[in-house]
Protein backbone atom coordinates (compact mmCIF):
# COMPACT_ATOMS: atom_id res chain seq x y z
CA UNK A 1 0.00 0.00 0.00
CA UNK A 2 2.80 2.13 0.90
CA UNK A 3 4.64 1.65 -2.81
CA UNK A 4 1.26 2.50 -4.60
CA UNK A 5 0.74 5.75 -2.56
CA UNK A 6 4.25 6.86 -3.53
CA UNK A 7 4.05 6.34 -6.52
CA UNK A 8 0.88 7.63 -7.31
CA UNK A 9 1.94 10.70 -5.25
CA UNK A 10 5.02 10.90 -7.82
CA UNK A 11 2.73 10.53 -11.18
CA UNK A 12 0.63 12.98 -9.60
CA UNK A 13 3.21 15.64 -8.89
CA UNK A 14 5.41 14.81 -12.56
CA UNK A 15 2.07 15.68 -14.37
CA UNK A 16 1.54 18.70 -12.40
CA UNK A 17 5.06 19.53 -13.40
CA UNK A 18 5.38 18.73 -17.28
CA UNK A 19 1.90 20.71 -17.42
CA UNK A 20 3.02 23.92 -15.64
CA UNK A 21 6.11 23.69 -17.77
CA UNK A 22 3.93 23.74 -21.42
CA UNK A 23 1.38 25.67 -19.90
CA UNK A 24 4.17 28.81 -19.59
CA UNK A 25 5.64 28.09 -22.69
CA UNK A 26 5.24 30.42 -25.67
CA UNK A 27 4.29 28.59 -28.87
CA UNK A 28 7.07 29.60 -31.79
CA UNK A 29 6.81 29.27 -35.02
CA UNK A 30 10.14 27.77 -37.21
CA UNK A 31 9.50 31.03 -39.28
CA UNK A 32 9.30 33.43 -36.31
CA UNK A 33 12.57 32.19 -35.03
CA UNK A 34 14.58 32.60 -38.11
CA UNK A 35 13.00 36.36 -38.68
CA UNK A 36 13.62 36.72 -34.81
CA UNK A 37 17.55 35.52 -35.42
CA UNK A 38 17.98 37.41 -38.55
CA UNK A 39 17.02 40.49 -35.98
CA UNK A 40 18.99 40.20 -32.84
CA UNK A 41 21.97 37.71 -34.17
CA UNK A 42 25.24 39.51 -33.14
CA UNK A 43 26.79 37.15 -35.47
CA UNK A 44 24.68 39.25 -38.66
CA UNK A 45 24.71 42.38 -37.46
CA UNK A 46 29.10 41.75 -37.61
CA UNK A 47 28.35 41.11 -40.87
CA UNK A 48 26.29 44.01 -41.44
CA UNK A 49 29.26 45.74 -40.49
CA UNK A 50 31.02 44.38 -42.58
CA UNK A 51 29.28 45.15 -45.80
CA UNK A 52 28.78 48.47 -44.97
CA UNK A 53 32.61 48.99 -44.78
CA UNK A 54 32.76 47.78 -48.46
CA UNK A 55 30.53 49.92 -49.88
CA UNK A 56 32.26 53.19 -48.09
CA UNK A 57 35.95 51.91 -49.71
CA UNK A 58 33.82 52.08 -53.07
CA UNK A 59 32.62 55.94 -51.59
CA UNK A 60 36.70 56.39 -50.96
CA UNK A 61 38.12 55.17 -54.14
CA UNK A 62 36.08 57.38 -56.20
CA UNK A 63 37.23 60.49 -53.96
CA UNK A 64 40.66 59.74 -56.28
CA UNK A 65 38.25 61.29 -59.63
CA UNK A 66 37.64 64.12 -58.11
CA UNK A 67 40.69 67.20 -57.94
CA UNK A 68 42.99 67.40 -55.35
CA UNK A 69 43.40 70.96 -53.35
CA UNK A 70 45.73 71.70 -50.51
CA UNK A 71 46.82 74.56 -49.01
CA UNK A 72 49.47 75.46 -46.28
CA UNK A 73 50.94 78.41 -44.53
CA UNK A 74 54.79 78.71 -43.10
CA UNK A 75 55.24 82.12 -40.72
CA UNK A 76 58.35 82.54 -39.17
CA UNK A 77 61.57 83.43 -38.59
CA UNK A 78 64.36 84.29 -41.68
CA UNK A 79 68.07 84.16 -40.51
CA UNK A 80 70.63 86.73 -42.54
CA UNK A 81 72.35 85.16 -45.85
CA UNK A 82 75.68 84.41 -45.50
CA UNK A 83 77.79 84.29 -48.50
CA UNK A 84 81.43 82.95 -49.27
CA UNK A 85 84.13 83.00 -51.88
CA UNK A 86 84.36 79.86 -54.41
CA UNK A 87 87.66 79.39 -52.50
CA UNK A 88 85.79 79.82 -48.87
CA UNK A 89 88.39 82.71 -47.72
CA UNK A 90 86.61 85.64 -47.82
CA UNK A 91 83.17 85.51 -46.23
CA UNK A 92 79.93 88.33 -46.21
CA UNK A 93 76.95 88.78 -43.94
CA UNK A 94 73.91 89.99 -45.86
CA UNK A 95 71.09 91.29 -43.76
CA UNK A 96 67.51 89.98 -44.94
CA UNK A 97 64.29 90.85 -43.60
CA UNK A 98 63.62 88.26 -40.71
CA UNK A 99 59.70 87.77 -40.88
CA UNK A 100 58.92 85.11 -43.82
CA UNK A 101 55.48 84.60 -44.77
CA UNK A 102 54.51 81.84 -47.53
CA UNK A 103 51.10 81.40 -48.60
CA UNK A 104 50.54 78.61 -51.25
CA UNK A 105 47.36 76.69 -52.60
CA UNK A 106 47.47 73.99 -55.08
CA UNK A 107 45.43 72.16 -57.19
CA UNK A 108 45.69 68.76 -58.92
CA UNK A 109 43.81 66.35 -61.27
CA UNK A 110 44.51 62.82 -62.19
CA UNK A 111 43.52 62.71 -66.14
CA UNK A 112 45.59 59.54 -66.86
CA UNK A 113 47.08 56.91 -64.71
CA UNK A 114 46.75 53.59 -66.94
CA UNK A 115 43.10 53.03 -65.60
CA UNK A 116 44.14 52.29 -62.12
CA UNK A 117 41.49 54.44 -60.55
CA UNK A 118 38.63 53.17 -62.49
CA UNK A 119 40.14 49.52 -62.03
CA UNK A 120 40.20 50.00 -58.27
CA UNK A 121 36.51 51.17 -57.96
CA UNK A 122 35.76 47.62 -60.01
CA UNK A 123 37.54 45.67 -57.50
CA UNK A 124 36.21 47.30 -54.38
CA UNK A 125 32.63 47.15 -56.24
CA UNK A 126 33.39 43.42 -56.31
CA UNK A 127 34.73 43.15 -52.79
CA UNK A 128 31.25 44.52 -51.84
CA UNK A 129 29.56 41.91 -53.86
CA UNK A 130 31.53 39.34 -51.65
CA UNK A 131 30.76 40.85 -48.72
CA UNK A 132 26.73 40.97 -49.30
CA UNK A 133 27.33 37.43 -50.52
CA UNK A 134 28.62 36.12 -47.32
CA UNK A 135 26.41 37.90 -45.54
CA UNK A 136 23.63 36.44 -46.88
CA UNK A 137 25.25 32.88 -46.50
CA UNK A 138 25.48 34.16 -42.69
CA UNK A 139 21.91 34.68 -42.57
CA UNK A 140 21.22 30.65 -43.92
CA UNK A 141 23.98 30.00 -41.56
CA UNK A 142 22.38 31.12 -38.65
CA UNK A 143 19.15 30.40 -39.88
CA UNK A 144 20.00 26.50 -40.22
CA UNK A 145 21.25 26.58 -36.86
CA UNK A 146 18.39 27.93 -35.34
CA UNK A 147 16.60 24.94 -37.18
CA UNK A 148 18.87 22.50 -35.51
CA UNK A 149 18.23 23.83 -32.10
CA UNK A 150 14.30 24.09 -32.85
CA UNK A 151 14.18 20.77 -33.85
CA UNK A 152 16.50 19.13 -31.10
CA UNK A 153 13.98 20.82 -28.82
CA UNK A 154 11.09 19.47 -30.64
CA UNK A 155 12.70 16.24 -30.67
CA UNK A 156 13.65 15.44 -27.02
CA UNK A 157 9.58 17.73 -25.85
CA UNK A 158 9.10 13.84 -28.19
CA UNK A 159 11.14 12.32 -26.39
CA UNK A 160 10.15 13.30 -22.95
CA UNK A 161 6.32 12.45 -23.67
CA UNK A 162 6.75 8.93 -24.51
CA UNK A 163 9.05 8.72 -21.68
CA UNK A 164 5.71 10.44 -19.62
CA UNK A 165 3.38 7.92 -21.13
CA UNK A 166 5.32 4.58 -20.51
CA UNK A 167 5.52 5.95 -16.91
CA UNK A 168 1.92 6.28 -16.48
CA UNK A 169 1.37 2.88 -17.84
CA UNK A 170 3.93 1.45 -16.11
CA UNK A 171 2.53 2.77 -12.52
CA UNK A 172 -1.05 1.54 -13.78
CA UNK A 173 1.11 -1.83 -14.27
CA UNK A 174 2.25 -1.47 -10.67
CA UNK A 175 -1.13 -0.75 -9.48
CA UNK A 176 -2.44 -4.05 -10.50
CA UNK A 177 0.50 -6.12 -9.49
CA UNK A 178 0.36 -4.89 -6.13
CA UNK A 179 -3.16 -6.10 -6.28
CA UNK A 180 -2.32 -9.50 -7.20
CA UNK A 181 0.48 -9.42 -4.81
CA UNK A 182 -1.89 -9.32 -1.93
CA UNK A 183 -4.19 -12.21 -3.93
CA UNK A 184 -0.69 -14.12 -4.02
CA UNK A 185 -0.85 -14.54 -7.52
CA UNK A 186 2.36 -12.62 -8.07
CA UNK A 187 5.23 -12.05 -5.81
CA UNK A 188 7.59 -9.19 -4.49
CA UNK A 189 10.06 -9.81 -7.47
CA UNK A 190 7.39 -8.49 -9.98
CA UNK A 191 6.67 -5.32 -8.15
CA UNK A 192 10.82 -4.40 -7.81
CA UNK A 193 10.91 -4.98 -11.64
CA UNK A 194 8.22 -2.42 -12.41
CA UNK A 195 9.24 -0.35 -10.05
CA UNK A 196 13.05 -0.29 -11.54
CA UNK A 197 10.97 0.82 -14.68
CA UNK A 198 9.33 3.48 -13.34
CA UNK A 199 12.61 4.82 -11.82
CA UNK A 200 14.20 4.61 -14.55
CA UNK A 201 12.03 6.30 -16.42
CA UNK A 202 12.15 9.29 -14.43
CA UNK A 203 15.33 9.90 -14.21
CA UNK A 204 14.98 9.59 -17.95
CA UNK A 205 12.60 11.82 -17.80
CA UNK A 206 14.45 14.81 -15.64
CA UNK A 207 17.34 14.18 -18.40
CA UNK A 208 15.64 15.22 -20.76
CA UNK A 209 14.14 18.29 -19.20
CA UNK A 210 17.74 19.58 -18.53
CA UNK A 211 18.20 18.80 -21.75
CA UNK A 212 15.31 21.17 -23.04
CA UNK A 213 16.28 23.66 -20.60
CA UNK A 214 19.75 24.08 -21.93
CA UNK A 215 18.82 23.74 -25.92
CA UNK A 216 16.09 26.51 -25.15
CA UNK A 217 18.52 28.83 -23.50
CA UNK A 218 21.00 28.32 -26.74
CA UNK A 219 18.11 29.09 -28.45
CA UNK A 220 17.25 32.25 -26.62
CA UNK A 221 20.69 33.78 -27.07
CA UNK A 222 20.61 33.39 -30.84
CA UNK A 223 16.86 34.87 -31.68
CA UNK A 224 17.42 37.30 -29.10
CA UNK A 225 14.97 36.12 -25.83
CA UNK A 226 15.86 36.87 -22.63
CA UNK A 227 18.04 32.94 -21.03
CA UNK A 228 14.64 32.61 -18.77
CA UNK A 229 12.10 32.42 -21.80
CA UNK A 230 10.50 28.87 -22.21
CA UNK A 231 9.61 28.16 -26.06
CA UNK A 232 7.74 25.23 -27.23
CA UNK A 233 8.07 24.58 -31.10
CA UNK A 234 5.02 24.28 -33.29
CA UNK A 235 3.62 20.96 -33.54
CA UNK A 236 2.52 21.50 -37.23
CA UNK A 237 5.19 21.80 -38.18
CA UNK A 238 6.21 17.96 -38.97
CA UNK A 239 2.81 18.00 -41.19
CA UNK A 240 4.34 21.12 -43.13
CA UNK A 241 7.32 18.97 -44.75
CA UNK A 242 5.46 17.68 -48.10
CA UNK A 243 6.90 15.59 -51.21
CA UNK A 244 9.62 17.60 -52.92
CA UNK A 245 11.01 18.36 -56.19
CA UNK A 246 13.73 15.60 -57.63
CA UNK A 247 17.29 15.54 -56.96
CA UNK A 248 17.67 18.15 -60.48
CA UNK A 249 15.35 20.32 -59.20
CA UNK A 250 17.95 21.15 -56.27
CA UNK A 251 21.21 20.67 -58.59
CA UNK A 252 19.22 23.54 -61.09
CA UNK A 253 18.84 25.80 -57.83
CA UNK A 254 22.04 25.67 -56.20
CA UNK A 255 23.84 26.55 -59.42
CA UNK A 256 21.30 29.58 -58.97
CA UNK A 257 21.31 30.54 -54.88
CA UNK A 258 24.11 28.42 -53.35
CA UNK A 259 26.41 31.61 -51.96
CA UNK A 260 29.77 29.98 -51.79
CA UNK A 261 29.22 29.52 -55.11
CA UNK A 262 28.45 32.71 -55.97
CA UNK A 263 31.82 34.11 -53.74
CA UNK A 264 33.88 31.82 -55.30
CA UNK A 265 32.57 32.87 -58.71
CA UNK A 266 33.06 36.91 -57.46
CA UNK A 267 36.47 35.88 -56.23
CA UNK A 268 37.32 34.53 -59.74
CA UNK A 269 36.61 37.83 -61.31
CA UNK A 270 38.41 40.16 -58.64
CA UNK A 271 41.81 38.06 -59.41
CA UNK A 272 41.19 38.80 -62.66
CA UNK A 273 40.67 42.57 -62.00
CA UNK A 274 43.57 42.45 -59.77
CA UNK A 275 45.73 40.97 -62.97
CA UNK A 276 44.86 44.60 -64.61
CA UNK A 277 45.22 46.88 -61.79
CA UNK A 278 49.18 45.75 -61.74
CA UNK A 279 49.59 46.03 -65.03
CA UNK A 280 48.91 50.08 -64.47
CA UNK A 281 51.96 50.38 -62.89
CA UNK A 282 53.41 50.04 -66.61
CA UNK A 283 51.94 53.42 -67.66
CA UNK A 284 52.64 57.06 -67.05
CA UNK A 285 50.64 59.39 -64.31
CA UNK A 286 49.63 62.13 -66.37
CA UNK A 287 48.07 65.28 -64.10
CA UNK A 288 46.67 68.88 -64.52
CA UNK A 289 47.67 70.95 -62.06
CA UNK A 290 47.66 74.87 -60.69
CA UNK A 291 49.41 76.37 -57.64
CA UNK A 292 49.70 79.84 -56.32
CA UNK A 293 52.19 81.37 -54.16
CA UNK A 294 52.01 84.79 -51.74
CA UNK A 295 55.45 84.84 -50.16
CA UNK A 296 57.34 87.61 -48.19
CA UNK A 297 60.28 88.69 -48.46
CA UNK A 298 61.40 88.68 -52.58
CA UNK A 299 64.46 86.81 -52.33
CA UNK A 300 65.21 86.35 -55.57
CA UNK A 301 66.40 90.12 -55.57
CA UNK A 302 69.78 90.98 -53.90
CA UNK A 303 69.72 92.51 -51.64
CA UNK A 304 66.24 90.49 -50.74
CA UNK A 305 63.03 93.19 -50.24
CA UNK A 306 60.62 92.85 -47.59
CA UNK A 307 57.69 93.20 -50.11
CA UNK A 308 54.91 90.70 -50.91
CA UNK A 309 55.23 88.59 -54.21
CA UNK A 310 52.39 86.53 -55.58
CA UNK A 311 53.14 84.07 -58.46
CA UNK A 312 50.65 81.36 -59.90
CA UNK A 313 51.61 78.61 -62.66
CA UNK A 314 49.47 75.62 -64.30
CA UNK A 315 50.32 73.09 -66.52
CA UNK A 316 50.65 69.12 -67.14
CA UNK A 317 52.72 67.00 -64.51
CA UNK A 318 53.87 63.29 -66.11
CA UNK A 319 55.66 60.85 -63.76
CA UNK A 320 56.68 57.84 -64.65
CA UNK A 321 58.16 55.33 -62.28
CA UNK A 322 60.69 53.33 -64.34
CA UNK A 323 61.38 50.89 -61.84
CA UNK A 324 57.55 49.24 -63.10
CA UNK A 325 59.55 48.11 -66.19
CA UNK A 326 61.10 44.92 -64.16
CA UNK A 327 58.81 45.15 -61.20
CA UNK A 328 55.38 44.95 -63.03
CA UNK A 329 56.64 40.94 -64.33
CA UNK A 330 56.76 39.10 -61.64
CA UNK A 331 53.53 41.43 -59.82
CA UNK A 332 51.57 40.20 -62.96
CA UNK A 333 52.96 36.59 -62.71
CA UNK A 334 51.80 36.56 -59.08
CA UNK A 335 48.58 37.98 -60.11
CA UNK A 336 48.05 35.40 -62.89
CA UNK A 337 48.78 32.60 -60.52
CA UNK A 338 46.24 33.74 -57.56
CA UNK A 339 44.18 33.96 -60.76
CA UNK A 340 44.35 30.21 -61.45
CA UNK A 341 44.02 29.38 -57.87
CA UNK A 342 40.43 31.10 -57.61
CA UNK A 343 39.75 29.05 -60.84
CA UNK A 344 40.64 25.99 -59.23
CA UNK A 345 39.02 26.99 -56.08
CA UNK A 346 35.66 27.60 -57.87
CA UNK A 347 35.57 24.59 -59.75
CA UNK A 348 35.93 22.82 -55.93
CA UNK A 349 33.15 24.74 -54.30
CA UNK A 350 31.28 23.26 -57.36
CA UNK A 351 32.11 19.43 -56.98
CA UNK A 352 31.56 20.13 -52.98
CA UNK A 353 28.00 21.89 -53.83
CA UNK A 354 27.12 18.58 -56.02
CA UNK A 355 28.68 16.20 -53.71
CA UNK A 356 26.72 17.81 -50.81
CA UNK A 357 23.34 18.23 -52.90
CA UNK A 358 23.34 14.59 -53.82
CA UNK A 359 24.18 13.28 -49.91
CA UNK A 360 21.51 15.34 -48.26
CA UNK A 361 18.66 14.48 -51.05
CA UNK A 362 19.60 10.58 -50.03
CA UNK A 363 19.94 10.92 -46.98
CA UNK A 364 16.20 13.02 -46.82
CA UNK A 365 15.00 10.13 -49.13
CA UNK A 366 16.37 7.43 -46.56
CA UNK A 367 15.11 9.39 -43.50
CA UNK A 368 11.38 8.91 -44.95
CA UNK A 369 12.21 5.44 -45.46
CA UNK A 370 13.30 4.64 -42.18
CA UNK A 371 10.05 6.90 -40.65
CA UNK A 372 8.11 4.62 -42.33
CA UNK A 373 9.75 1.59 -41.29
CA UNK A 374 9.88 2.29 -37.72
CA UNK A 375 6.16 3.19 -37.62
CA UNK A 376 5.11 0.06 -38.91
CA UNK A 377 7.42 -1.63 -35.75
CA UNK A 378 6.51 0.47 -33.57
CA UNK A 379 2.57 -0.80 -33.96
CA UNK A 380 4.37 -4.53 -34.16
CA UNK A 381 5.82 -3.70 -30.85
CA UNK A 382 2.56 -2.24 -29.38
CA UNK A 383 0.07 -5.14 -30.09
CA UNK A 384 3.47 -7.63 -28.60
CA UNK A 385 3.40 -4.99 -25.31
CA UNK A 386 -0.65 -5.65 -25.46
CA UNK A 387 -0.34 -9.79 -25.93
CA UNK A 388 2.85 -10.01 -23.25
CA UNK A 389 0.45 -7.50 -20.67
CA UNK A 390 -2.39 -10.17 -20.99
CA UNK A 391 -0.99 -13.08 -20.48
CA UNK A 392 1.70 -11.77 -17.71
CA UNK A 393 -1.78 -10.97 -15.77
CA UNK A 394 -3.32 -13.98 -16.60
CA UNK A 395 -0.16 -15.43 -15.52
CA UNK A 396 1.13 -17.16 -18.85
CA UNK A 397 4.12 -15.33 -19.01
CA UNK A 398 7.05 -13.92 -16.86
CA UNK A 399 7.82 -10.58 -15.30
CA UNK A 400 11.03 -10.64 -17.27
CA UNK A 401 8.86 -11.19 -20.82
CA UNK A 402 6.55 -8.12 -19.51
CA UNK A 403 9.93 -6.24 -19.40
CA UNK A 404 11.35 -7.45 -22.51
CA UNK A 405 8.16 -6.24 -24.27
CA UNK A 406 7.90 -2.72 -22.38
CA UNK A 407 11.84 -1.64 -23.65
CA UNK A 408 10.69 -3.48 -27.22
CA UNK A 409 8.15 -0.71 -26.81
CA UNK A 410 10.11 1.61 -25.57
CA UNK A 411 12.77 1.32 -27.51
CA UNK A 412 10.38 1.66 -30.98
CA UNK A 413 8.29 4.49 -29.82
CA UNK A 414 11.76 6.68 -29.21
CA UNK A 415 12.92 5.74 -32.37
CA UNK A 416 10.15 7.37 -34.42
CA UNK A 417 9.70 10.46 -31.73
CA UNK A 418 14.10 10.62 -33.29
CA UNK A 419 13.04 9.60 -36.97
CA UNK A 420 10.10 11.92 -37.26
CA UNK A 421 12.58 15.25 -36.47
CA UNK A 422 15.35 13.32 -38.47
CA UNK A 423 12.86 13.66 -41.84
CA UNK A 424 12.56 17.17 -41.18
CA UNK A 425 16.09 17.86 -40.08
CA UNK A 426 17.68 16.10 -43.90
CA UNK A 427 15.31 18.39 -45.19
CA UNK A 428 16.33 21.55 -43.97
CA UNK A 429 20.04 20.06 -44.56
CA UNK A 430 19.33 19.94 -48.23
CA UNK A 431 17.80 23.53 -48.62
CA UNK A 432 20.71 24.81 -47.05
CA UNK A 433 22.75 23.19 -49.38
CA UNK A 434 21.18 24.60 -52.34
CA UNK A 435 20.92 28.40 -50.91
CA UNK A 436 17.57 28.20 -50.94
CA UNK A 437 16.86 28.35 -46.34
CA UNK A 438 14.66 31.36 -46.70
Amino acid sequence: MKNLFTTVLIAFFTSALYSQNHSSAEVLTLQKAFDLAVKNSVQLKIASQYTELAHQKIQINKLYQLPSISTGLNYGYLSNSEVWNPSFSQHVTRELPHQFTELSLTAAEVVFKGGEINTNIQKTKLEEQVAILSQEKNVQDIKFLVAAKYLDIFRLINLKQVYLNNTKLAQQRLKNILTMQKQGMLTQNDVLRTELIISDLELATRKTDNSIIILNQQLNMVIGFPDSKRLMPDSTLLKSIKSIEGIDYFREKSYQENHELKIAAVENTIAVTNIKLLGTDRFPEISLFAKNYLQRPFLSAVPAIDIYTNVWQAGISIRYNISSIYQSTTKIAAGKMQWELSKQKEILTTQNMELSINNYFIKYEEAKDELATLKKDLKSAEENYRIVEKKYFNQLALVTDMTDATNIKLESEIKVANAEINVVYTYYQLLKSAGILF
